[in-house]
């Protein structure tokens, strides 16, 4: 029986279903949980990257912890089961509580549309508070400093946010890209600008090909920023894959158009014997190596020469997926500048940014002390 559960996290706050859970567990024979009480604790964890829990147990109704918070400790165990600790199931002499850790059914819509079917009560969620973003960081490989973050969309949803691949695609397939990415530039620059002073960082944020290559594209990001006052050299551009570029003489104007208007353009999740080689000579900001090329460079001498070549031409990286401190080093040695991954932290609410980068920033002085 404890093998099948797994590891269990409660996050709660009434010490009385906090009991019954602890009991509900005992009694399948599941070694004592981790509980999360407090704002501070939960905090904590986000910031750790504490995760590998089979199941989450969530105290049903209000709780004095901020449910982004909620939401990344979930997120950071995407294959756990979730309950809900209510009253009714915790205390039920029926055992309701002990059925749904055995169940296996997710308490979790993975349809973000089932409320929303139709493009106008999306764009409604748009222009509301259904959109949510986590920002996960990006650090410089040689000094290991934060150099930015990338502003990551999520949807509001019970019992926890849902994530890019439950709403993204019948987003774009409804022609919203553009409302989505100008709220996602909307949301990042007021919550960037927030942010403490030590902590004046770039966000990038998503763009397909059709949105960037439109005449209007400088007007309108213009337009997300000036109510936070976001500084334009603040927000860079990540160039998604999901649509080809078709006309490189196009792009290469609008790349000007936004350089001059002080956003750097990258271009993302770059592939071994990527097909988009030929737009490696227009003037992007930097290119962004997808977690598949990465985690094959320990192994494939092919992988390591590509990402060196392109470094010799002065191409500035970031390598997406890095998970171990040896690929780091790597990375380091075939001269590419920036790394992104879990390695550094999970996708985190903005309200973890602060934590995070001081508990980085206290580990990596240690290190430089030994």
């Amino acid at each position: 029986m404890a093998r099948s559960l797994g590891r269990v996290l409660v996050i709660a706050s009434d010490a009385t279903l906090i009991e019954a859970a602890e009991a509900g567990i005992a009694a399948l024979g599941g070694q004592p949980p981790v509980i999360l009480r407090t704002q501070s604790e939960v905090l904590r964890a986000v910031v750790t990257n504490l995760s590998g829990f089979r199941h989450l147990i969530l105290e049903d109704g209000e709780m004095p912890i901020d449910q982004s918070l909620v939401d990344a400790m979930a997120e950071a165990s995407p294959s756990a089961v979730i309950s809900l600790l209510t009253p009714e199931a915790a205390l039920s002499e029926e055992g309701a509580f002990l059925r749904g850790l055995l169940d296996g059914s997710r308490v979790m819509a993975h349809d973000a549309m089932r409320a929303s079917r139709n493009s106008s009560r999306l764009q409604a969620g748009l222009q509301g508070n259904s959109l949510l973003l986590r920002y996960q960081p990006i650090i410089h490989v040689r000094s290991r400093r934060l150099a930015l973050v990338e502003a990551l969309a999520r949807w509001r949803s019970e019992p926890v946010a849902l994530t890019p691949v439950n709403f993204i695609p019948a987003m774009e397939q409804m022609g919203l890209s553009r409302p989505l990415a100008a709220a996602v530039t909307r949301i990042a620059a007021w919550d960037l600008s927030r942010l403490p002073g030590h902590l004046p960082i770039p966000v990038s944020v998503n763009l397909p090909a059709p949105e960037l290559d439109k005449r209007d594209v400088v007007a309108w990001l213009g337009q997300q920023l000036r109510r936070s006052r976001f500084p334009r050299r603040r927000l860079m551009i990540e160039l998604t894959e999901t649509a080809p570029v078709r006309d490189l003489s196009r792009m290469a104007r609008t790349l000007r158009r936004l350089n001059a208007a002080g956003h750097g353009v990258l271009m993302d999740d770059y592939v071994l014997d990527d097909p988009r080689q030929r737009l490696l000579r227009l003037d992007f900001a930097g290119i962004k190596l997808d977690r598949s090329l990465v985690q094959s460079l320990p192994k494939s001498a092919r992988a390591r020469n590509q990402v060196h070549r392109m470094a010799k031409r002065g191409l500035v990286m970031t390598a997406e997926g890095v998970s171990s401190p040896a690929l780091l080093r790597t990375l380091r040695f075939l001269g590419v500048a920036r790394a992104q991954g879990f390695l550094m932290g999970r996708p985190l609410p903005v309200a973890a940014l602060p934590a995070w980068n001081d508990r980085w920033r206290g580990a990596q002085a240690s290190k430089a002390s030994m």
